[in-house]
């Protein structure tokens, strides 16, 4: 999802719509991974809510637990 671009200056502040992206996000990390849904896709998925939004506290822990466990990925 690319709201206002990704990496534009600009973010957004929707508290439940970041709320709904961490739980796609979370549910989908612990699938299996396939071949087109690799680690650098999630990554992507990841960093794009992390630039396109605000983020109160516990979304920025959740990100970086989420990106630390993507690094630890192969692909």
């Amino acid at each position: 999802m690319q709201p206002n671009g990704y990496g534009s200056g600009q973010r957004l502040n929707a508290s439940h719509v970041v709320e709904s992206e961490l739980e796609h996000l979370e549910w989908a990390m612990r699938q299996p991974m396939v071949r087109l849904l690799n680690a650098r896709y999630w990554q992507r998925r990841v960093l794009e809510v992390k630039c396109g939004y605000e983020l109160t506290a516990q979304q920025g822990v959740r990100i970086e637990k989420m990106l630390k466990q993507l690094a630890s990925r192969p692909g």
